[in-house]
This record gives structure tokens, sequence and C-alpha cells, in this order.
């Protein structure tokens, strides 16, 4: 089992960072090109959702990304944690967004996108910020 922790300043101008150090960590851990595509997808969608939504933009805030490589039942799986410092978001109060009253709205995807590739297992507030899990299986 291996472990990975990232802090990042919150700003998008980070999504970068986020993907050289996702490249990395899964050069490392053998993840197929295909799979490092859908992590990356996926974790720049909740950091972005961590930023706007949890930080509310807040500069002097940063947001925590954690990697967890473990094997359940003989299969590999990449528990993903991000945090923010703020509020979160309420992702049980989201609107599908293929409905035809959103469809054409330029925001309100990012959850959409991140459950087409992940779990989301969890969502923790608290008055230190919020926390959202996510589960992948890599390949």
């Amino acid at each position: 089992m291996s472990a990975y922790e990232l802090v990042l300043a919150s700003s998008c101008d980070e999504c970068s960072r986020l993907e050289d150090y996702l490249s990395v960590m899964a050069e490392r851990e053998g993840y197929s090109r295909t799979f490092l595509a859908e992590l990356q997808l996926v974790a720049k969608e909740a950091f972005v959702n961590a930023v706007r939504h949890g930080n509310r933009g807040r500069k002097m805030a940063v947001v925590t990304l954690r990697f967890e490589m473990r094997v359940e039942r003989g299969a590999r799986e990449l528990l993903m944690e991000v945090s923010d410092s703020g509020s979160g978001f309420a992702l049980h109060a989201l609107g599908d967004p293929t409905h035809k009253s959103r469809v054409h709205r330029s925001s309100g995807r990012g959850v959409f996108f991140m459950r087409t590739f992940a779990d989301i297992i969890g969502q923790e507030c608290g008055s230190a910020g919020c926390t959202l899990r996510l589960l992948m299986r890599p390949f």
C-alpha cells in the first residue's frame, strides 16, 4: 500500500501542478494512460469544486488531496480524498445536469463527470472544512 498527499493553493492556476503530480504518481504505480486521464479529470473536477464552492475563491485557503492505493479482495483500489478549508458544497442537493432544464448551462457538470469515473463514497464537513471521498479502480 502506498499513499501520497498534495497541498495546493486555492486557485485554479494550480491545476497544472495537480496534473503533473498525478502523472508522476501514475508512473510510479504503473497506471495505464487511460486510467491516468480519468484520474486527472476526476481529481481536477474535485479540486475546482473545492476551490470555487468550498473555499469560495479565498486565496489564502488551501486544498489538500490525499491518495491511498490499497488492495481489497485481490483488486487494486485508489481512495482519493479532497479537502477544502471552507464550507464545502451540498453534494446531494445537486440537480441532474442532463435534465432538459439544465443541459444548456455552462457549469454544473463536475460532479457528473466525477461520478462517471469514480464512486463518491462520502462527504464530511466540519469546522475545519469539508472532505470529499472518492474510490477508483486503477487499470
